[in-house]
């Protein structure tokens, strides 16, 4: 069973008032309620999917889309939390057992590296990994730890982020620009607040782009999914729930970037929010905003997905979540891309619980009894 995390450190509360402390918890709480709904989304009697999304997506359940039979199952791994590519390698992390496993493109396990601990190299909460200019970056409560694509252990780095106070949820990207850390931050005065920040060579890292909640702040939104993705400009950022994400260009002065463009997704079919998870949502959560002076709000909706990729040919792939069927545990979630007259187009790969794209090839993963199956193919333009 994966460990929970920890709670803020106390001293955290006192030193910023007890507004804070309940700001991190609410946040946090919103944060890990919002995708473990995407596994009962679809189970009650009003979570009717689309119909422009349900015929296809529910026959993916009811074929039994899940891992191929050429999928070994490796017992040394416990999770794929979050996967990285670089060098016709797959770095993929494992949250569960506190370790970074290296896939072939051929599906193999090339060997495994770090370990559990809180010492130099080793991984206590890890949240995602990048590789970045022949460096692979692990995102662990704050600190980046640096390995070379062997292994080796290069250096940790507790990176200082302006203006974020207790950094959480983060995420980290390579792209032309440099290293980006996306991070939730709490911050009583903005509301639910998530920064971009441009990592340095040096201990602090320049925030780039900013994203809160409610034109205002002080709403607490739920749910409140934020993702970034590499883009030939700079990187895309945004909300989902938003229908497009900003592109953003990264100059060389120290002023923020610029949002030059944007990309929609108003084509991906939507997901409602099951009536009694709503309720349960705004009982969980009305006494942190009531505490905060904040206004709640609930959206009728899932966002469309959870994660972009950049391909080889400069369109995002996007993670969108499969409607779960009945007595089915397990989220299953598949790739899409934008296709001819503005329809969503499923690229050919079967649903996975896990799965991930850079430039030419698709990694997935299916989580088993002893240990979690895992397959990688090429991607070819479809």
């Amino acid at each position: 069973m994966e460990p929970e995390r920890p709670e803020r450190p106390a001293v955290a509360g006192r030193t910023t008032g007890s507004a804070v402390f309940v700001w991190g918890v609410a946040l946090v709480a919103g944060s890990a309620l919002a995708w473990s709904l995407l596994s009962v989304a679809g189970r009650s009697p009003q979570a009717t999917p689309p119909p422009t999304a349900s015929s296809e997506a529910l026959a993916d359940r009811a074929t039994g889309a899940f891992a191929p039979s050429s999928a070994p199952v490796f017992t040394n791994v416990l999770s794929a939390t979050d996967a990285a590519f670089a060098d016709s390698t797959w770095f993929v992390l494992d949250r569960r057992g506190r370790r970074i496993h290296r896939f072939s493109q051929a599906g193999d396990l090339l060997g495994s590296f770090a370990r559990r601990g809180e010492g130099p190299g080793e991984l206590a909460f890890p949240e995602a990994i990048a590789v970045h200019r022949g460096t692979v970056a692990v995102a662990d409560r704050g600190t980046l730890h640096l390995y070379q694509l062997d292994g080796t252990h290069v250096a940790d780095r507790r990176l200082a982020l302006e203006r974020c106070l207790l950094p959480f949820d983060m995420h980290v990207e390579s792209s032309l620009p440099g290293l980006l850390v996306m991070a939730q931050c709490t911050n009583p005065a903005r509301g639910q607040e998530t920064t971009v920040f441009l990592a340095s060579e040096t201990r602090s890292a320049r925030a780039l782009a900013s994203l809160t909640s409610g034109e205002r702040g002080r709403v607490l939104k739920f749910p409140f999914v934020p993702v970034i993705a590499a883009h030939s400009a700079g990187f895309v950022f945004g909300d989902p729930d938003s229908g497009c994400l900003d592109v953003y260009k990264v100059g060389t002065s120290d002023l923020p970037a610029t949002a030059t463009d944007s990309v929609c997704h108003d084509w991906i079919p939507r997901l409602p929010l099951p009536q009694e998870d709503a309720r349960a949502v705004r009982e969980d959560m009305r006494d942190a905003a009531a505490l905060t002076g904040t206004r709640l709000v609930v959206s009728a909706t899932l966002p469309p997905f959870d994660r972009a990729f950049a391909l080889a040919d400069g369109r995002l792939a996007y993670r969108v979540p499969l409607p779960a069927a009945d007595g089915d545990d397990g989220e299953l979630f598949r790739l899409v891309v934008r296709g001819e007259a503005d329809r969503e187009l499923v690229l050919p790969f079967p649903a996975a619980s896990a799965v991930f794209a850079s430039g030419g090839s698709v990694l997935a993963a299916w989580e088993a009894l002893e240990g979690v199956r895992v397959a990688v193919f090429p991607l070819d333009e479809p």
